[in-house]
This record gives structure tokens, sequence and C-alpha cells, in this order.
């Protein structure tokens, strides 16, 4: 067992790059788009996420239809390519100053798009090729890599951006998503050779809306749903509340660009610590349903806090306790989810809800704040109570949800095992490895 702690060791390493510089690529403009958007009317804000929705459905149909027809693991670089050709083109758009209002609002829907899709397809892969017992291990220090991406992508726009201005930062961008298509390569590469039991049948998908009714014949799958609605709700009223606060606190745009990256940094730096250090042994002492109690607790306090004290002062610490809940914890234990369902599910499923039903949350919550927001910090504190009731329990399904399904592989791997082992004194060098057996490889 001891001779397979290299190569998973090296799957750990190439994913953490890969992820680090996905992120890096996403966090270098983000800082911009959050100033950006700012310019006009924070009221406005949920037409841009209605149109987000609108894009990432249209994305999402695009991906359902491509893994029905070509090998999932290798579409993966091809849309990095695409989208990092995306970002040369805002490049040019941007530095030709052409109706700089409608390219903004326009980066801001893609910027969106990027966000959730390219991370999505990521951990898709990660779930295909690691399965449950190595994701338990390899997914903490895989999400470090991509908190140094995020400390990284805001240190090179507030390095870069005086010299080769917002435009300059976006070919930046495009140059970090194409590491990460080296990346993939070596973490495709790499993972396919461990012994893992896994499925190499193609997903058969009829578009995005057949994938949402599949996902919901699945108990598991709709509490997975469940929870992450929950957590787009609590992420746009926080944002929205963010919005407001920081327009009328810093009404000029490099004031705005600077907050927000300096917030940046700091939940980068938090963050780091609590997935090298938290989340591994987290995940392998209590397993996800408790670590994914964390965020609805810190959202369910954050949100009427800003209700009751609307100031920078109170904005800036709470966003960088959900944030880092968010990326810390939450990520890792939702990714790992997804380990003990079908091969199918982690292509089709996973990447519907990760774009589709996070921006369909998006969409409906922005409105819904606008509502909630504007009755008044008690409306808002009872909505929020009623959130997070809901949130925790949705947590509670889906860790014993999680427990039986992976309970319930052991005894089969094991049983079959234990028949290879009779028929054959000497079993054969690359049979898969049980999960009874996983669980007494060396821990990192």
């Amino acid at each position: 067992m001891a001779s397979q702690r290299g190569p998973q060791l090296a799957v750990a390493l190439w994913g953490a790059i890969t992820f680090g510089a996905v992120m890096a690529s996403y966090s270098a403009f983000r800082p911009v788009r959050d100033a950006l958007v700012l310019d006009g009317d924070p009221d406005q804000i949920p037409w841009l996420f209605t149109a987000t929705f609108v894009a990432i459905t249209i994305v999402s149909r695009i991906w359902s239809a491509l893994v029905t027809r070509f090998d999932r693991r290798r579409l993966i670089p091809h849309a990095y390519h695409v989208f990092a050709l995306c970002a040369l083109a805002f490049y040019a758009l941007v530095a030709a100053n052409i109706a700089p209002v409608t390219v903004g609002r326009a980066f801001y829907v893609w910027s969106s798009v990027f966000s959730l899709f390219v991370v999505s397809v990521f951990w898709s892969l990660l779930a295909d090729l690691l399965g449950p017992e190595l994701g338990r291990r390899l997914y903490g220090p895989i999400a470090g890599g991509g908190t140094i991406g995020t400390v990284v992508g805001p240190a090179l726009t507030k390095l870069l951006v005086g010299t080769i201005g917002v435009a300059g930062i976006l070919v930046v961008s495009a140059l970090l998503l194409e590491l990460a298509v080296v990346g993939v390569h070596q973490v495709r590469r790499l993972g396919e050779q461990l012994p893992v039991e896994r499925s190499d049948e193609r997903a058969i998908s009829n578009g995005a809306f057949a994938d949402l009714a599949h996902v919901a014949r699945s108990p598991y799958l709709r509490a997975i749903v469940g929870y992450v609605l929950c957590t787009s709700i609590a992420a746009t009223l926080i944002y929205l509340q963010q919005a407001h606060i920081a327009k009328a606190a810093l009404p000029d745009r490099a004031a705005r660009t600077d907050l927000y990256a300096t917030i940046d940094l700091c939940v980068a730096g938090v963050t780091f610590f609590v997935q090298w250090f938290a989340a591994p042994r987290l995940l392998r002492w209590v397993g996800p349903g408790l670590v994914l109690c964390v965020l609805p607790t810190a959202q369910a306090l954050g949100i009427p806090l800003l209700a009751f004290a609307p100031s920078l002062g109170a904005l800036i610490p709470i966003l960088i306790i959900t944030r880092t809940a968010t990326h810390g914890l939450t990520r890792p234990a939702r990714e790992l989810l997804f380990t003990v369902v079908g091969a199918d599910d982690k292509y089709r499923a996973k990447n519907v809800i990760d774009t589709m039903v996070y921006r369909l949350g998006d969409f409906s919550s922005a409105w819904l704040g606008v509502v909630v927001i504007g009755a008044g910090s008690i409306v808002l504190a009872s909505t929020t109570a009623a959130l997070g009731v809901t949130w925790l329990a949705l947590a509670a399904v889906l860790g014993a949800g999680f427990r039986r399904r992976v309970d319930k592989e052991q005894p089969a791997c094991s049983t079959a095992a234990a028949s290879s082992s009779d028929s054959d004194p000497s079993p054969p060098p690359a049979s898969p490895l049980p999960v009874a057996v996983a669980r007494k490889l060396p821990q990192p």
C-alpha cells in the first residue's frame, strides 16, 4: 500500500497546481469586476443575475450535449481553451474602449459563468478519478492550491494593473488558464493510474433540463440541490448588502477595487490555513455532514448583523469569515458528496447543480433580496433564521446519506475481494483497491 503514496501525492500536487491556476485566473479580475458594477445603480444588480442565469442555462445545455458525444475527461482542456479565448476577446474590446458600459455588463455575466463552470468541471474530473476515500485525503490539499491561486491573482492585479492596465489583466488571466490546461492533462494521466474503481461509461444526457429532471429523481441529489440553493440565497443576500454599503462608503472606483482586493487577500490567507490543516482532518474525523453546518451558522449570524449595523466595520469581518467557510470547508465537503455517486452523475448532475441550479438560486434570490431587504431588518432577520434552519437540516441529511452510501459500498467491495482471494491465492497486481483496504492507507 505504501507504493501508492507517491502517485497519490503526485495527483494532489498537480491537482493543487491546476486549481491554483484556475483560481488565480479568476481572482485576478474579480476585484475589478465587483468595483465596475458599482459604477451603476446597485439596485440594477438583479438584472445582471438574471442575465447570468440565462447564460449559464445555455452553457449547461451545450456541455450536457458534449459529454454525451465525447470522452468527458478529455473535454475539460478544450473548455478551458474556449474561456481563455473569450478572455482575450474581452481584452481587445476593453483596450479599444468599445461600448464600455455594455462590455462591462457582458464581462460581469461572462465572469460569473466562468467562476462556476471552470471550477465545476475540474472537480468533476477529480470526483471521477479519485473516489470517496482518496477524496477525503486529497481534496483539502487540492483546495489549498486554489487558495494559493486566490492570493496570487489579486496580488498580480495590484502589482501589474498600473503597468498593463485593466485590459492587460485579462491577458494574464488567459495565460493562467492555459497553465491549468497543462495541469488537467497531468491530473488525468496520473489519476487514471491509481487503483480506484471507476466507470468509463459515457454520460447520457438529453439536455440541462433533462438533467434537472434526472437529479429530481434522486433524494440524495435533491438534498444537494437544496443545500446549494440555500448557499446561493445567503451569498446573494450578503452581496446585495455589500453593494449598498460599499457604494455609500466608497464612491471612488479605485478605492472599491483596493478594498475588494484586500478582502480577497485576507480571505485567501485564512482559507489556506483551513484547507491545508483543518479541512482534511475534519472531513476524516466527523465527515462532510458536520462540516457543511459551519457555513449556515456563519451566514445566519452575519446577514442580520449587516441589516442592523450596515457598515464597513461589520461587512469586512463577515465577508472574511463567510468566504473562508465557503472555500475552506464547504467546497471540499460538498465535492466529497459527489464521490459516492455514479460516474454519469459526477458530470451530468454535478455540472447542472453547480452551474444552472446555483445561478437559479442567484437569479431568484436577487429579486427576493430586493423585496426582503427593502422590507426592513426584522423581515430580513426572520427570513435568514428560516433559511438557516432549513440549511442545517439539509446538511444533516447529506451527512447521513453520504455515510450510508460509503457503508453500502464497503461490504460489497470486501465481499468481491474475498471472492477473488478464494479463487486465486495470488490476486492480480492491477486490481482496483477495495474501499475497505483503502481506509488503511497511510494518512497524509
